[in-house]
């Protein structure tokens, strides 16, 4: 019988590396991004670098793509088990929105594996996720033994992952979302927020869901003191800078995702020491948000995806 191959650990670093040659080679890699961001045509990689360093940060990798004769740009953020930097997928969106010209399309995208995205807040910044585990797939099925070892090795990152990601818990926040769930459930019922898990320290963004389709959602960005109608990439329809504006709202964009905005209390100090009327105030912006999207959705444009 052969011997057992066994495989070595990968760290980001090598991943970046497999990943830009799959995106330069591989077709089917490329579809599964193309896909991610609903784009209609295949996407073709004709440039893809390494550790790109500018004054917002570090790129993980920087493609730039063809889309129907079409020129784009993917930002791509790899993470195994390392936790986000503070405002690290902000800053995604930052220097998306300087490159993005006319004729060109910007795009933030996380690549992690399944477990690292789920229920992960800050996903949300990204116009897309992309798991480890469909990347592998795609690798794999070109059906080469090269392949069948590199998708394995993809598949070996996620089993070996540390747990760094994973929530420490935090006694004060925990505390402080039991207080915003039992007012949200006893006076703003439609916001259908659920009951809270375990929360780490960094856990200051709520995303309320109430009754909206995919890629809409209310954004509470406590810390920000900002309450967000988003139309996220992809979502079924978005206003339009005519469009009719909610009440003490202003329309704003950021990359691709479109928002209506309102301002509210932002925390003197601790953002965990919101008054619960604080509290009030803003999950009734929240249920405002979400009743001016019920009575106009009618009103919106269906989302013609862009071809980059």
């Amino acid at each position: 019988m052969p011997a057992e191959v066994v495989l070595p650990r990968l760290y980001e670093r090598d991943i970046d590396v497999l990943l830009q040659e799959e995106l330069i080679f591989n077709e089917a890699v490329c579809d599964i991004f193309a896909s991610a961001l609903g784009l209609k045509a295949p996407l073709q990689v004709i440039e893809c670098s390494l550790s790109v360093v500018d004054g917002t940060g570090e790129t993980d990798l920087l493609a730039r793509f063809l889309v129907d004769g079409k020129s784009g740009v993917l930002l791509i953020e790899n993470k195994i088990d390392a936790a986000f930097q503070p405002m690290q997928p902000e800053r995604y969106k930052t220097r998306a929105n300087e490159m993005a010209t006319s004729e060109q399309g910007v795009y933030c995208i996380l690549i992690a594996p399944t477990k690292y995205t789920d229920g992960n807040a800050a996903a949300a910044h990204f116009d897309a996720c992309v798991s480890y585990e469909d990347v592998a797939q795609a690798i794999s099925s070109q059906g080469t033994e090269r392949a069948k070892h590199r998708a394995a090795l993809l598949l070996r990152a996620v089993q070996q992952a540390k747990s760094s990601y994973m929530v420490i818990p935090s006694p004060e926040v925990a505390t402080m979302w039991q207080r915003i769930y039992e007012i949200a459930r006893t006076e703003f019922p439609l916001l259908g927020m659920k009951g809270p898990t375990d929360k780490g320290e960094n856990s200051w963004w709520l995303i309320f869901k109430g009754n909206l389709p995919s890629r809409i959602t209310i954004d509470w960005k406590i810390r920000n003191g900002v309450v967000d109608l988003s139309f996220w990439n992809n979502a079924g329809h978005k206003p339009s800078p005519s469009s009719e504006v909610p009440p003490g709202a202003s329309f704003m964009t950021s990359g691709t995702t479109t928002m209506f905005r309102v301002l509210v209390e932002k925390p003197s100090k601790d953002w965990i020491e919101l008054t619960d009327e604080q509290i009030r105030k803003s999950l009734k912006v929240a249920e405002g948000l979400l009743n001016f999207y019920n009575t106009h959705v009618h009103k919106f444009e269906p989302n013609v995806l862009r071809s980059t």
